[in-house]
């Protein structure tokens, strides 16, 4: 019988994997934890127990993290965690089935055991893309609001408010498990051992910031719904309603306040907004009042991960990664559970609001301690060119948020539809936003003229600058003269001396030249201008592509950046360094041949004339 092979799943469906995945674990244990006591009728235990059991669940699948590192580097982790996450979610479904206490209870107990990944494998695969740690965790606090409402509506028979969680979780898991099949670089990759990680700088810098992270959640959590029925008398689904309520406004600002989690400098003010949620509640004239707690301490929490996930995890190679994110989601996770405990035993000594007001004072240490956290420290050389979500909202090929960086002296071809317009808008050609830095000069408020004055880049397209009825040879000396050249003339005629064929039609009009000229004299201007990057748009090709890519290859060994925009044809991939095909969504990068493979003659040439 014939396999018929699934279709690759989309580079954006892919990314879309982790951030589905995080929300399965919260949604299935969420719903537990805010329906305890309704369970405990339904199981004929006090719904203390019932927290306990759902406690020890945590506990195990903390310890569930463990067995996934062990086996990470023979299986695919976002597929061995897609694959926990089904049968966890459906453990949820048994103990809604049968509330039986053993069946119940060893149906919690298995659902913690495998949802240890949920700790580790989505944050460490949102990384992988820009906003992806600020995704994942607001797809982790969607999870949180979805158990709540689950919760409240179906709080008259808690037994079938796990039916819908735990199914709803296993059909995330899988999925994710389908969207990321096709994931790259995980199978047969080893992962580092927890215990050789532990011992980096960075890493242990962040272990007790994630740990009081976690608290700045169990400790609001729990104080705040308790307050809820013991203050303002709120009993049965009350409390957990006004908690869904506040939730939809927490998950609407870890959406719009995703562009604080792209570095750790946020992480002590964001930390000071969860510390300050405590006293919120503690203070609050109303529930209502009171929630609004719930809307501060989680949305500061998750964006704080998010924030310290960009700083320390994304810039670790991929086998140290997964160890990080399982280590760091552990103390997460223990301090939720930290928090937990000390709220409820503030509780016996203490009264209600003096209590919750105390489980502020370790996210304000939290905050002095998020100070050390710097990331790695980077070895590579900062970027020539260095381009960050550039945009293009308007035009043929509109573009997203596309990032690009170049080294001096490299050649990079772009090819595809947004070629042309990633080129001009480089170039201050066209309208875009976003950040453009060359050689640490910021570009982002120069126009096109400004950026060709001062040398910085110049764009080469199939019409030159020079006036239409104006002589080749008078044009370009007009062009030197613009660019500060001491003896234009000789400038010109220098220039003219690198493309013989251009020499011969000095005296004519550069409006009656043919295509391929034109493509040279827009080349040759470029040489007066001297640029530091090089914007060649639709001219490396045709009847004259010997002597543009000689004299691209020589501006390369001077220190320019060359960008070639057009098609990638065999010769312009051996020209360049690294080769992309533009989208409006994406930018994807091109096989190359080797440096050890033969390249066209006209490439190695670095002397004398070429026609």
């Amino acid at each position: 019988m014939t396999t018929v092979p699934l279709p690759p799943v989309p580079r954006h469906a892919a990314a879309a994997g982790p951030v589905v995945l995080a929300a399965a674990g919260p949604l299935a244990g969420g719903t537990v934890l805010l329906l305890t006591d309704a369970l405990g009728g339904v199981v004929k235990v006090p719904g203390d127990v019932v927290t306990y059991m759902a406690l020890t669940g945590l506990l195990l699948a903390c310890a569930g993290v463990f067995p996934l590192l062990r086996t990470a580097g023979r299986s695919r982790p976002h597929r061995a965690a897609a694959a926990c996450g089904a049968p966890a979610g459906l453990a949820i479904v048994l103990a809604g089935l049968i509330p039986a206490i053993p069946v119940f209870a060893t149906a919690l107990m298995a659902a913690g055991i495998l949802a240890g990944p949920l700790l580790a494998v989505p944050r460490a695969g949102a990384v992988r893309s820009a906003g992806g740690p600020a995704r994942g965790q607001a797809a982790a606090l969607a999870g949180l609001a979805a158990a709540a409402w689950i919760a409240v509506l179906r709080s008259a028979d808690p037994g079938s408010a796990l039916l819908v969680a735990g199914g709803c979780a296993a059909a995330l898991a899988a999925a994710a498990a389908l969207l990321s099949r096709d994931v790259p670089g995980e199978s047969g990759r080893s992962v580092a051992r927890v215990r050789d990680v532990a011992v980096a700088r960075e890493v242990k810098a962040s272990l007790p910031v994630y740990l009081l992270i976690g608290w700045t959640v169990g400790a609001p959590l729990m104080g705040g719904l308790h307050l809820l029925t013991f203050r303002w008398d709120l009993i049965g689904d009350e409390p957990v309603r006004h908690l869904a309520w506040a939730l939809l406004p927490a998950v609407a600002l870890v959406v719009l306040g995703r562009r604080t989690a792209g570095t750790a400098q946020t992480v002590p003010w964001l930390l000071l907004a969860g510390a300050a949620a405590p006293v919120l509640m503690a203070s609050a004239p109303g529930p209502v009042a009171l929630a609004a707690g719930f809307a501060v301490a989680l949305p500061a929490a998750c964006l704080a991960v998010a924030a310290l996930d960009a700083t320390v995890l994304r810039p670790l190679p991929e086998p140290r990664r997964l160890a990080v994110a399982g280590l760091t989601g552990i103390a997460a996770a223990g301090g939720g559970l930290a928090g937990f405990g000390c709220a409820a035993a503030l509780r016996s000594v203490l009264a209600e609001g003096s209590a919750l007001t105390l489980t502020a004072l370790p996210p304000i240490l939290g905050a002095l301690l998020a100070l050390r956290v710097r990331g790695p420290r980077s070895t590579e050389p900062a970027p020539f060119l260095d381009v960050r979500d550039l945009s293009v909202p308007r035009g043929p090929a509109p573009l997203r948020r596309i990032g690009l960086r170049m080294a001096a002296g490299e050649v990079v071809a772009l090819s595809g539809p947004g070629a042309g317009t990633l080129a001009a808008a480089l170039a201050g050609r066209t309208p875009c936003r976003g950040k453009i830095v060359l050689g640490g000069a910021d570009l982002t408020a120069l126009d096109a003229y400004q950026r060709m004055a001062l040398g910085l880049c110049h764009h080469a397209g199939p019409e030159p600058r020079a006036p239409g009825e104006s002589p080749v040879a008078a044009g370009l000396a007009a062009h030197a003269r613009a660019m500060g050249h001491a003896d234009p003339d000789a400038a010109a005629r220098s220039v003219l001396d690198v493309f013989p064929s251009l020499r011969k039609l000095g005296g004519e009009p550069a409006q009656a030249l043919a295509t391929a000229p034109k493509g040279l004299l827009s080349l040759a201007e470029a040489l007066l201008t001297r640029p530091r990057l090089l914007l060649v748009d639709g001219i490396a090709g045709g009847p004259c592509a010997t002597a543009v890519h000689a004299v691209l290859a020589r501006l390369a060994a001077t220190g320019t950046a060359v960008v070639v925009a057009g098609p990638a044809t065999p010769e312009i991939l051996a020209l360049v360094h690294r080769a992309y095909t533009v989208e409006p969504g994406r930018i994807a990068e091109i096989a190359v041949p080797a440096p050890g493979e033969p390249r066209p003659a006209a490439v190695a040439r670095t002397g004398g004339p070429v026609t």
